[in-house]
């Protein structure tokens, strides 16, 4: 049965308030109004509210599939059974990449996920981020003491602060320095007696840090990648 004219326009309409909420929370984070999101969409506030009867339910709806797949990496990363130091380390900061330039997403894991059903995305999400934590843990990478919540406040303060310092510091500082106060005092001074200048993966050259885990990659993008070149060839 072919589906009515007002029901096709009803759909279309919601996906242009999905689509335009998603670019508005992006760029302005979730204190956008709902007004300029309307207008972004090219439909009355009106039609807004009939779709989603508050704003948190559409900030819910527009990030709920980001935060998914940033489970479903965690999991991933689970299941491959690799390095758990580097699976650790390198969802964190893959993580805080990508929230760096959304501040919906940044916003979403900053509020500890208030606005999500505690059995749903913010219990799924924590229980992840606690397994590869203590897998590193179990493998000396992290330090004993440190609590998944611990790692989610890191990781709050790392986003933010990545956020304010992406136009006057190279990437990934906040990141590193997050990472370097999780691991034990000896496997931090394993670290900084490395000396890489290249990325492991396309060879880009690498600035050193002052302080610090010296880098292996140039890049979160570039970390991952590589772990998942590597779990393809086992």
């Amino acid at each position: 049965m072919t589906a009515s004219p007002q029901r096709a326009d009803a759909r279309r309409n919601r996906d242009r308030i999905l689509q335009a909420a998603f670019e508005a929370f992006a760029a302005d984070g979730r204190l956008v109004p709902l007004d300029e999101i309307a207008r972004r969409a090219g439909v009355g506030a009106g039609t807004v509210y009939r779709n989603f009867a508050t704003k948190e339910a559409l900030f819910k709806a527009v990030v709920a599939d980001r935060i998914e797949r940033i489970i479903d990496e965690a999991r991933a990363l689970i299941a491959a059974d690799d390095d758990p130091a580097e699976a650790f380390f390198g969802f964190l900061a893959w993580v805080i990449e990508r929230a760096m330039y959304n501040h919906a997403l940044c916003d979403a894991l900053a509020m500890d996920m208030g606005t999500f059903d505690k059995s749903g995305e913010d219990a799924e999400f924590t229980l992840a981020l606690d397994a590869l934590l203590r897998r590193a843990q179990t493998a000396g990478a992290v330090r004993p003491d440190v609590s998944v919540q611990d790692v989610r406040t890191l990781l709050v303060g790392a986003m933010l602060m990545e956020r304010l310092r992406r136009r006057d510091g190279p990437p990934g500082r906040m990141a590193s320095l997050a990472c370097d106060a999780l691991r034990p005092e000896t496997k931090r001074n394993e670290t900084l007696a490395r000396n890489e200048t290249r990325c492991e993966f396309c060879a880009t050259p690498l600035t050193p840090a002052v302080t610090g885990r010296p880098a292996r990659f140039c890049s979160a993008s570039c970390r991952q990648k590589a772990h998942r070149r590597r779990t393809k060839r086992t």
